[in-house]
Parts: structure tokens; C-alpha cells; sequence
């Protein structure tokens, strides 16, 4: 019967403040051992909210107090994702949720579909046809999570880019979306067809469950819900329904065929670029061997070091670029790069490219990588955090000091690059960490700073200068006090410019 009170409130509080300056040390090794499951969520978190959960009589004005110190505290809201609203979970939510889980849901319901067909050549009861996409989201509204009890999984969200493409479809074309949409499997219990033509077909189901196609579904509902005036009656969707047992094999081997199918995103579109087959053959004579399709898999025989993977290759060669706004992309938006309509990808792999060029930047890459690694790790706090969500910054600006070497045309030993860039490395690892002390300081979330571009692009700007010897000179100063113009392709390009033709090259 005891309340939820004010000491316990600040043991919660002092708790989570540590959790969010990702201080994993103070804690007891049940946290330390989830150290890189933490910061994952810590890095694609998008907002934070606390949940008290308690199964005590109540929660006391105190406790919400000492709370609301936290979750108000501007400092804390400057990160922009930690909520303000606290979440009581008291014994009541928590019986609730106990039961909830044990709860099956079973939905009996309809659907209709048009262009009918029903296949009794196949091993199982199948029924085809085409569905109203709006048929299927007042299915979800009506039953929502029971109407995905067989599938592997429940929906995964909204924020991917799959999801993001649905909802562009449905706002612009969504008498298209029959055409740009793999469809949707359902198994069911029982089928009943009642007689009726082929314009529009009723079929009752008990048992039904979705075991494909979840994620479209519940992107149209968070389409619809947030555009309820749009109209997306034209969408159309084709569906698959099995009548197979809950508890068959046959039923559970169809769950699990269908969800292993893996989906098509952006980066597979790569493979189909001509220049990553030229690339490969080229880095072959090179004894590298190059995988730009996602699902290769390096052979076992081969030596990581001769491996070169496509996003290892993108990530090397977005350095190098001059627009001031590839490294916050690197850590931000990594999909822009990978897409092949992208202007970004398609200035990566220019037709200038060539295989030397690519590998000699992929093993400065790697020094880089290893060094800011190195120092992540035996360092903490602030500075450890740097490193993690900083190394792009810092990679890009050692970069513009090395383009004379990748671009020589001869393929540089690896050996070699560690010894060029030994001492660079760690000038700019030092000048970069302290540029940026003063502005992420102790009491700020390091991975917010980096989630602004315009913190990341001015940050790179002064840590160039700085690196480059320029800061000080009166040609910065002047371009630096000019306003940056609408008409320039990024952000500070002209003073971008400057800084990368004037800087001082490694040998």
C-alpha cells in the first residue's frame, strides 16, 4: 500500500539523469553489460518519455514533483526529446497489460474483394482478389493489434522509408498504389463465399489474421488519421487469403515463408548501377574484392582487409566531397546516399571515379576510424561521446588535407597511410574536441548537437580553420562576416571553398 513518494521519485530522477549523459559506469553490470543496446536506443531515439511504473496505493504530489525538475528543466529540452508529460503505470495498468498479453483476440470478420479468383488447384483453400486499401484500415481501427495475432510481429511503426513512400503515394497517387505495392497475406480459420459476381465478392472469415503486409496497412491508417479529408478511395491493394488452421504447420510455414522474404529498399537499387560492376572488376587487378550488392556475403577464405562493402565505400568517398552538409547526412539521413536517383549518390560515383581512387580513400577511412575509435574508448563522458557521433566532422576535415594523395593514381599500401596520417589524426582529433567543448558541454546530449545540421556544419567550418592555420588570417575573417547568399549549392560554400583550396596538404 505504500506511495510511490519523493525519495523514491529521486532515486528515479538521479537514475535517468545518468542514463541520459549515458554515464553506464555508475550503474550495476545488469546496465553495463546492455552498454551498446543503450546507446542504439539513445542514437535513433526520437522522443523520451518517462514511465513510472508502481504497484503501491499511489503516486504523491512530491514524488511528481521532484520528477517535473527533470522532465521541465530547459537544459534538458534544449535535446528537444525528452517529453514533458510523465506516464503513471500504476497497479491497475499493470494487471490490465498482464492480462492483455494472455488475450489471443480473435477477429471474425469480412472482406470483400473484386477481381475474384478462387484456386482450388493448390494444396490449400485460396482466394484472390483485389481489395479497397480503406476496407483494410477500418479493419485495423476495428481491431487493431488482434487483427495481426499470427504474424510474426505487429506493425513496426511509421518512420521508416518504406512507410514514408506509402503515405507519399497515397497523398499523390494513390490510383497507383496497387502497382507500387507488393500486397497483402491473410490466413483464416474458415472462409465462407457467399454467392455473388466477380465485381464484388463478400467473404466471411473466422480466424482471420493479416500475416504479410502489416507495415501498409498501418501506414495508411497513420496516413488517414493524420489526412482524414484526403481521399485514398482509389487506392487498391491485392490480397492473398489461406484458409489454414491457427495452430497447423502449414499454416505457421506459410507466417514464416512469407515474413522471410526480404524487402526491396533503396540500397538494393545499387546493383543495378552499371559503374559498381565496373568498380568491382577494377579493385579485383587491385586484389580487393567488392561487394555492393547487400545480401553478398564475403567468403570465408577471404581477408577482411582485401573486403571493400558498399556502404564501407560510400561512407569514404561522402568525405571528401566539399558540400559542408555530407557529414551531418553520414550520420543522420545515410539513406540519401544510398539512393540511386539521389543528386548526392550520383556525385559519389561520378564517372570519374576509379577503383584506385575509391581504395585509397576507403584505407584513409579506416586509419581515421580506428584512431577516433581508440580514443572513444579509453576515454568518457563528454569526449568518449564526441568521438562516437563526432568522427565524421573530424574525418572531413582531415580529408581535405589528403585529396592529393588519393587522387594519384597510385594505389597507396595501408602502412603507408597510417604513417602519413599519424600525427595529422591526432591535431585534428585535439582541435576538434576542443572546438566543440564549449558547445555540447556536460549537461547537453552530445547526439543532439550532432542532429542539427547547422551545429555540424559550423563546427566543421571552425574546426577547418583552426586545422588549416587559417583562423586567424584576414581573407576568413572577411568571408566569414559575409551572409551566405540563396544562391549558393550549400551551406557557407564560398567559405567552404576557401578553406579546401587553401588547405595544407599531407605528404
Amino acid at each position: 500500500d505504500k506511495h510511490f513518494d519523493e525519495s523514491d521519485a529521486i532515486r528515479f530522477r538521479n537514475g535517468v539523469e545518468l542514463l541520459l549523459e549515458q554515464k553506464y559506469e555508475k550503474f550495476n553490470d545488469n546496465v553495463k553489460v546492455r552498454k551498446e543496446e543503450l546507446d542504439r536506443a539513445f542514437d535513433e531515439a526520437d522522443a523520451i518519455k518517462l514511465v513510472v511504473a508502481y504497484i503501491g496505493s499511489g503516486f504523491s504530489d512530491h514524488a511528481n514533483s521532484a520528477l517535473k525538475q527533470l522532465t521541465e528543466n530547459e537544459e534538458h529540452h534544449e535535446v528537444g526529446r525528452l517529453q514533458k508529460e510523465i506516464e503513471e503505470f500504476d497497479s491497475e495498468k499493470v494487471k490490465a497489460a498482464l492480462l492483455d498479453e494472455q488475450s489471443t483476440g480473435v477477429v471474425n470478420d469480412c472482406i470483400y474483394l473484386s477481381k475474384y479468383q478462387h484456386l482450388l488447384a493448390v494444396p490449400r483453400d485460396t482466394h484472390i482478389g483485389v481489395a479497397l486499401l480503406s476496407d483494410l484500415v477500418n479493419l485495423h481501427k476495428k481491431h487493431e493489434k488482434a487483427l495481426y495475432e499470427r504474424n510474426i510481429r505487429y506493425f513496426l511503426g511509421t518512420k521508416g522509408n518504406v512507410n514514408k513512400s506509402i503515405q507519399e503515394t497515397l497523398l499523390k497517387n494513390p490510383e497507383n498504389f496497387f502497382y507500387l505495392n507488393n500486397g497483402i497475406t491473410a490466413l483464416a480459420d474458415i472462409i465462407e463465399t457467399p454467392k455473388g459476381g466477380q465485381v464484388k465478392r463478400k467473404l466471411n472469415c473466422r480466424g482471420l489474421s493479416i500475416i504479410n503486409g502489416a507495415q501498409t496497412i498501418s501506414s495508411a491508417v497513420d496516413f488517414v488519421t493524420k489526412n482524414p479529408t484526403h481521399d485514398i478511395s482509389d487506392a487498391k491493394v491485392l490480397v492473398t487469403l489461406i484458409k489454414a488452421d491457427q495452430t497447423s504447420a502449414f499454416g505457421q510455414e506459410i507466417t514464416r515463408s512469407r515474413n522471410h522474404q526480404n524487402p526491396v529498399s533503396a540500397n538494393n537499387f545499387i546493383a543495378l548501377d552499371a559503374k559498381q560492376e565496373e568498380l568491382r572488376r577494377e579493385l579485383a587487378y587491385l586484389n580487393y574484392s567488392y561487394h555492393y550488392r547487400p545480401e553478398a556475403i564475403p567468403n570465408n577464405s577471404e581477408s577482411t582487409d582485401n573486403i571493400i562493402t558498399i556502404d564501407e565505400a560510400l561512407r569514404a568517398l561522402a568525405l571528401f566531397e566539399r558540400n559542408s552538409r555530407y557529414p551531418y547526412w553520414l550520420k543522420n539521413d545515410f539513406s540519401r546516399l544510398q539512393n540511386t536517383d539521389s543528386n548526392e549518390y550520383k556525385s559519389l560515383f561520378s564517372k570519374e571515379l576509379n577503383a584506385t581512387k575509391l581504395a585509397n580513400m576507403v584505407l584513409f577511412f579506416r586509419f581515421v576510424k580506428d584512431v577516433i575509435n581508440s580514443n572513444m574508448n579509453s576515454s568518457s563522458g563528454a569526449e568518449s561521446l564526441f568521438y562516437r557521433h563526432g568522427i565524421f566532422v573530424i574525418a572531413s576535415v582531415l580529408a581535405k588535407s589528403f585529396d592529393n594523395q588519393i587522387d594519384s593514381g597510385i594505389l597507396i599500401p595501408q602502412e603507408d597511410i597510417n604513417q602519413k596520417l599519424s600525427e595529422p589524426v591526432d591535431k585534428c582529433r585535439q582541435i576538434c574536441f576542443e572546438k566543440a567543448s564549449p558547445l555540447i558541454g556536460t549537461g547537453r546530449s552530445v547526439l543532439a548537437y550532432f542532429r542539427n545540421q547547422n551545429n555540424t556544419i559550423n563546427l566543421m567550418e571552425t574546426c577547418m580553420a583552426k586545422f588549416q592555420e587559417l583562423d586567424t588570417t584576414e581573407a576568413y575573417r572577411q568571408l566569414k562576416s559575409v551572409h551566405t547568399g540563396s544562391n549558393e549549392a550549400y551551406p557557407q560554400e564560398k567559405l567552404f571553398n576557401f578553406l579546401i583550396s587553401q588547405a595544407k596538404k599531407i605528404k
